[in-house]
């Protein structure tokens, strides 16, 4: 099947969508039509019957529903939830670096984690060094980035498991705070959301599925577990001010207490660009207009995206 046949009414049909207009200006309404018939078909399919629902599991109310908008950065709390013991890295930093010698007993007098760590010994070591932060008010939108991290583990607050309440804690960027129009839309669009979600919620719709509703900007709890080894590759990369104003801010955040708690880290965690001083950022916006660092320049960037539009 081609791209073009794909993308044909009865294709649409088949997956809900509406079609375009037809000739004779009517908005398609026969395929409207068949697209309701085939969404009563698919609500006889087979259910989860038990699923957390108010006629179930009665209303386990989220700690979020507290009505309030925040906006930017506003409210967000990051802490080192379970922090790793300097003795287990500086007891890999001895062996491991002795190790090559057949480990004399002369070599196995306590070695600097610093010097370690800069060594191509560490990596395999860091990888059993482990600790995780606890990240709440943070909005759907950016914990879908968070989890990224593949050699991360994660644990989030469920909507499955938990009605969200009334009105769930919404989180605004700046940029759309600063815009009053902006503002007032994008808060008039989540009022209605929320009534949908508890009109759904009333009809005992089961949590899992009103949830679908519910604005991506909906705050939540997340529980990150890392390596020390899988850490600094990700805020390598990640740290970097050209991605989404709150999913850096949080990586920053957990890098400095991460730091306040290990002053040795300092060096070892930074962005890849702060090391070799040249841009490694890889998406396809200029980065002159943004970040702050003096090589970074489009012409000196180590990777770039032909013909992506912000050229021109």
């Amino acid at each position: 099947m081609s791209e073009q046949e794909f993308w044909t009414a009865d294709t649409h049909v088949a997956f809900g969508r509406y079609t375009e207009p037809n000739a004779d200006g009517d908005g398609g309404e026969e395929a409207r039509k068949t697209s309701r018939e085939t969404t009563d078909t698919a609500r006889r399919w087979p259910v989860n019957n038990n699923s957390m629902r108010v006629s179930i599991g009665g209303r386990r109310r989220s700690p979020s529903d507290t009505g309030i908008v925040q906006a930017g950065l506003d409210g967000l709390d990051i802490v080192l939830a379970v922090d790793f013991d300097d003795a287990k890295l500086e007891a890999f930093s001895k062996w491991a670096q002795a190790a090559g010698d057949g480990a004399p007993g002369a070599y196995l007098e306590s070695r600097d984690p610093a010097g370690f760590l800069e060594t191509g010994l560490a990596h395999q070591s860091t990888e059993d060094i482990r600790f995780a932060f606890a990240v709440r008010g943070v909005s759907r939108a950016v914990t879908h980035m968070l989890v990224r991290t593949r050699q991360a583990a994660f644990k989030q607050q469920s909507q499955q498991g938990t009605w969200q309440g009334d009105m769930p804690e919404f989180r605004m960027p700046e940029s759309c705070w600063a815009d009053s129009s902006v503002r007032e839309q994008m808060i008039g669009a989540m009022v209605q959301a929320h009534r949908a979600y508890n009109y759904a919620i009333e009809s005992d719709i089961p949590y899992k599925d009103a949830r679908y509703i519910l604005p991506e900007g909906t705050t939540t709890f997340i529980f990150c577990e890392y390596s020390l080894r899988t850490f600094i590759d990700m805020y390598a990369y990640r740290g970097c001010i050209m991605f989404q104003e709150e999913l850096v801010f949080i990586n920053r955040e957990m890098r400095r207490l991460l730091v306040e708690a290990h002053p040795y880290l300092e060096p070892v965690i930074k962005i890849s660009c702060e090391k070799i001083h040249r841009c490694t950022f890889q998406g396809p916006e200029r980065v002159e207009e943004t970040c702050p660092f003096p090589w970074a320049t489009e012409a000196d960037r180590l990777y770039r995206q032909p013909d992506s539009g912000y050229d021109r």
